[in-house]
């Protein structure tokens, strides 16, 4: 098959090229195609069912609603995890599904399971867009000096929603803060009484008047009428006029026991930003799986519109934040990196071969290897990201083109030598060009195929570092085998054209300057081969030792250029006093001058997207780009200061640093408000608590870790109306009557809709706020009863304070409480590994009570795990192909016991550093296990060709060790350098990439000295046959 893909593209050029010209213009087009993320989305699909039931305690949601849902959704198929949070007035549940369900599938999955639930009446049930963590792509303000925070509310909700969620890729827009407007009846209990009306009768009255009837059609003539019978309220006087009922022939309005006025529903949430101290602020979701460019370049066209043509006077959409600016920033320094690594690869290939034509040649791989790459990304469904381009190493990439047109070119030019010029040139090129290439052929497809199976460690990975890796491991195969595809085909034709004629190796001093030091090296190896070997060892075991004083975290941060703070107050804390401190916390990170401008979140947006209290608020700190910081500080600084700052000046809250979409994914991953949680599984809510602050004061006395809280389940005051049921019984009081006056008098309730145009406004109704602002009014309510006497609620239940349950965490049908923590200053793995062994040791749980850490730490392990069972498979497939190739177990093992030479410059690199082994440095491992494999290849060939030439063992080694020297060389400097700008790089997006790169540089070092000095020695320790042939 090889030598007819060679012979077919040396005879038929024409068809190459062409074939090439289609590849090339498809590759283009796929690349301005491909969606282009500054961060992948690392998280499998995952479903969210939000319900709200307004009024109700979380005991409430957990009983009524959370663990229906929970029952219905444990026969769903194909979910990897169940979790869900009770609160006040909601219930979020979250599925999580296998890393193959699509969105869809999942969805329809749900969506057949909720039809089966019978909820309370008035909760509303919905499925939250299919957008992930990564998926907040936009934020926005709306700014007006003459409309109130209610007004802008209904602008957003009415007008600004429905255009944005029209753009093509968006998923959804959250509102956060304002007033959502209402109409509220506020009844007098006492007129009530006077007339002798229960607030049942009021609700009833209105909920009957307040709509429009069809009276099918009548025929007039020759035309037919539809008759309409209207009666929807357009006004407050409409409501005040609705009759309750005739007393005595006088009709009683609402008017004459209630008034009617426009209002707001009770808030959730406030969000304050510069000035504006009651802001309204529009939060953008992606659809997943789209293009993040061109859905904000939609957006961004649409945001001018409605600011230029839409919009009131007056009212102006101001932008917040822009992933737009990220995605830039990010690209920029990807192409920058990939930019300046190929101009370092040409560089390499002119200084070495000092031949314009083979330069040109393997130039034309680069961009034809990654433009078919696209081609495979875009026909696979695949987006780019910054990892996945980012740490794409041209010069392992292009090492067989290398390999390949130095072979042909010292071919060629030893033939010119034989031959003469005239000769040579007049000379057909065909049959020289077929041999060389299929010899070199033969160890090049192999090379790539090894390197190709030594990325199955990273396609196996699942999960987080599934999503975040297996794109680079895709696009680097798909690179590989583009590469593979044009040196094959490619190569030979350019070489046909380019080197028909004078085809002269100039005299490279470089060159010779290398192969003479090199000949004395291998020479001395050959002599004193276990001493060469023992020394090799040494070092391995050095480094070996070096690698347990290495710190390991799962991922090293991506800077995005901005920071997300959430300051957790006591959860009792009152609405008021809660924006009163946001305000004060928001002016003080406004005065660092790094910062840019800053969001202040308290509580929790209308729609219930987001579950939690208002105790806790988060903050957006935008920050001007590194270059602009007049103060000479690092980022961990800045936060380092404001940590400091903040804890000083406010006691008692608790502050957690992190970024915006690493806050999203981290609380996606551990299911909390937190980078990590150590969760405490059981029954009891008070038992939980009592192990939870025993754990959080363990956790406290640990190196490195930071922001350590606990999310308390209990500590909600609560005003508890127990109804007596013997009282009731003797005055025939029902608790279902009980209950409607505790609903409508105290927490208002929905009795219709009040239509204006395409809006609608709720109309509640609900007792003046003197009736109901203390136990004391609270008992004075006075419930109906079926004789027609009225009975103060004091008479029949019991109204006392207590404390109870705020949240209420679930994970796989179980109770937990979460303790969340961060690890700063530390390496992730060593600090985890102390806090498990002290945790394990102080505390004794009882039946029925366990512990889980989850966040990154608990992916680190996955992964770690996983790269176990994978790894040595891997390296039993790579046995395979080198048995295929050489048919010898001897000459296969002689090149696997090469690669672990390659770990030593990979450890050292990252220990000089100071960068953590991470999943990403483990995957430059991986991939330094391929190209080391590639170098024994190529030796090992050259060694097996001399002897079978008749050469005796050592002349062998050293004539093929010599031969090799300068494209090996060559090869490791390209690889390395290709990949020194993403090492040495400091721009934004930069971070994932440099475990990676200083692992394949360092390694490549150690790997191309070793294998150049050790291998050489290991082979000539090879017990050989009679006339020392090949096995």
């Amino acid at each position: 098959m090889l030598k007819g893909i060679i012979s077919f593209s040396l005879k038929n050029k024409l068809i190459v090229l062409l074939g090439t010209l289609v590849i090339a213009a498809a590759g283009i087009r796929c690349f301005t195609a491909t969606p282009i993320e500054a961060f992948p989305d690392v998280i499998n699909t995952r479903v969210v069912i939000v319900t709200q039931w307004p009024g109700r305690a979380a005991e409430e949601l957990e009983k009524f609603v959370t663990i229906p849902i929970e029952t219905e959704m444990n026969v769903v198929p194909d979910k990897t995890s169940l979790r869900s949070i009770s609160l006040f007035g909601l219930s979020v549940v979250t599925l999580f599904f296998e890393d193959h369900v699509t969105d869809f599938y999942a969805r329809e999955l749900v969506f057949n399971q909720l039809q089966n639930l019978d909820l309370p009446d008035g909760a509303e049930t919905e499925v939250q867009p299919a957008s992930g963590p990564t998926g907040e792509i936009y934020r926005y303000t709306l700014e007006s000096e003459t409309k109130t925070a209610r007004q802008l509310k209904e602008i957003q909700d009415w007008v600004i929603d429905k255009r944005l969620k029209a753009v093509p890729g968006i998923a959804d827009v959250v509102s956060f803060g304002g007033e959502v407007k209402t109409y509220e009846v506020t009844l007098n209990p006492n007129l009530l009484s006077a007339y002798n009306f229960s607030s049942e009768d009021v609700f009833g009255a209105i909920r009957r008047n307040n709509n429009n009837v069809g009276g099918d059609v009548i025929e007039e003539g020759s035309q037919t009428f539809l008759v309409r019978g209207l009666g929807l309220v357009n006004s407050t006087q409409d409501i005040e006029s609705i009759i309750i009922e005739n007393v005595n022939g006088t009709p009683i309005r609402i008017k004459d026991v209630a008034q009617v006025s426009e209002s707001f529903r009770p808030r959730l949430g406030k969000v304050g930003r510069g000035n504006q101290e009651d802001a309204v602020e529009g939060i953008v979701l992606l659809r997943r799986g789209e293009n993040p460019s061109a859905a904000l370049k939609s957006l961004n066209e649409t945001i001018e519109d409605l600011n230029s043509r839409v919009l009131p006077a007056g009212v102006k959409i101001n932008v917040f934040y822009d992933r737009t600016h990220l995605v830039n920033l990010t690209i920029h320094t990807v192409m920058e990196n990939l930019g300046l690594g190929m101009l370092l690869v040409t560089f390499i290939l002119a200084v070495f071969l000092l031949d314009w034509r083979t330069t040109l040649i393997v130039s034309f791989i680069i961009p034809l290897a990654l433009l078919f790459a696209f081609i495979c990304m875009k026909i696979k469904g695949m987006s780019a990201n910054l990892l996945s381009i980012g740490a794409i190493d041209f010069g392992i990439i292009i090492d067989g083109a290398v390999v390949m047109v130095e072979g042909i070119f010292v071919y060629l030019a030893e033939k010119q030598h034989e031959m003469g010029v005239e000769k040579f040139n007049r000379e057909e090129k065909y049959g020289m060009l077929r041999q060389i290439c299929i010899e070199m052929g033969k160890p090049i497809l192999f090379a790539k195929l090894i390197i190709i199976t030594a990325l199955i460690p990273i396609f196996a990975f699942q999960r987080v570092e599934g999503k975040m890796f297996s794109p680079l491991a895709y696009t680097m195969g798909f690179a590989l085998m583009g590469a593979l595809l044009f040196t094959l085909t490619l190569v030979p034709v350019l070489s046909r054209m380019l080197l028909n004629k004078n085809v002269k190796e100039r005299e490279n001093f470089m060159v010779i300057y290398l192969e003479k030091a090199y000949a004395k090296i291998v020479r001395w190896s050959l002599d004193h081969a276990r001493q060469s070997i023992l020394m090799a060892l040494c070092l391995l075991v050095f480094s070996l030792g070096i690698f347990t004083r290495i710190g390991s975290e799962f991922l090293p941060q991506l800077n995005e250029g901005s920071i997300y703070v959430r300051a957790s107050m006591p959860q009792s804390v009152a609405f008021s006093a809660a924006n009163e401190m946001s305000t004060k916390m928001r002016k003080l990170f406004e005065k660092y001058p790094e910062v840019r401008g800053v969001i202040s979140q308290n509580g929790r947006p209308n729609d219930g997207t987001d579950p939690t209290g208002f105790f806790n608020v988060e903050f957006f700190v935008d920050l001007y780009e590194k270059k602009e910081w007049k103060r000479k500080i690092s980022k961990d600084e800045l936060i380092a200061q404001m940590q400091d700052e903040y804890e000083a000046s406010f006691p008692g809250v608790v502050f957690g640093f992190s970024q915006p979409i690493s806050d999203n994914v981290q609380e996606a991953v551990s299911g909390v408000k937190g980078e990590m949680a150590i969760k405490i599984f059981g029954d009891d809510l008070y038992r939980l608590e009592t192990l939870a602050d025993s754990v959080r004061d363990i956790m406290a006395e640990i190196e490195g870790v930071e922001d350590l809280g606990i999310f308390k389940s209990l500590g909600q005051p609560e005003i508890r109306i127990e109804l007596d049921r013997e009282k009731m019984a003797r005055y025939g009081a029902s608790a279902e009557e009980a209950n409607q006056i505790i609903e409508m008098a105290i927490g208002g309730k929905k009795v219709s809709n009040f239509y204006s145009g395409e809006r609608r406004f709720d109309i509640r109704v609900r007792y003046s706020p003197q009736f109901r602002r203390s136990e004391k009014e609270i008992g004075k309510l006075l419930v109906p009863c079926p004789n027609g006497v009225k009975i103060p609620m004091s008479e029949i239940a019991e109204i006392k304070l207590q404390n109870g349950p705020a949240f209420i965490y679930r994970e796989g049908n179980l109770r937990f409480i979460p303790v969340k923590f961060s690890v700063r200053g530390r390496d992730l793995g060593s600090t985890i590994a102390e806090a498990q062994k002290k945790v394990d040791k102080a505390i004794k749980l009882e039946k029925g009570y366990n512990i889980a850490w989850n966040g990154e730490f608990e992916n680190q392990v996955s992964a770690t795990n996983q790269l176990k069972i994978v790894v040595p498979i891997s390296i039993l497939f790579i046995f395979i192909w080198l048995f295929f190739m050489f048919n010898s177990v001897r000459d296969a093992g002689i090149i696997l016991a090469n690669v672990p030479f390659a770990l030593i410059g990979g450890i050292l690199g990252l220990y000089i550093t100071g960068i953590n082994f991470s999943i990403s440095a483990g995957v430059g491992f991986i991939a330094l296990f391929g190209v080391s494999v590639q170098s024994g290849i190529i030796l090992v060939s050259n060694f097996n060709k001399y002897l079978q030439l008749g050469m005796p063992l050592k002349e062998a080694i050293m004539k093929g060790a010599l031969s090799r020297v300068r494209p090996l060389v060559m090869t490791a400097l390209m690889a390395g350098l290709g990949l020194m700008p993403a090492a040495l790089s400091g721009g934004i997006g930069s971070e994932t990439q440099k475990p990676l790169a200083v692992v394949v540089i360092c390694g490549l070092v150690s790997d191309t000295i070793l294998s150049l000095v050790t291998l050489p020695a290991i082979y000539s320790l090879r017990r050989p046959r009679r006339h020392e042939g090949i096995d």
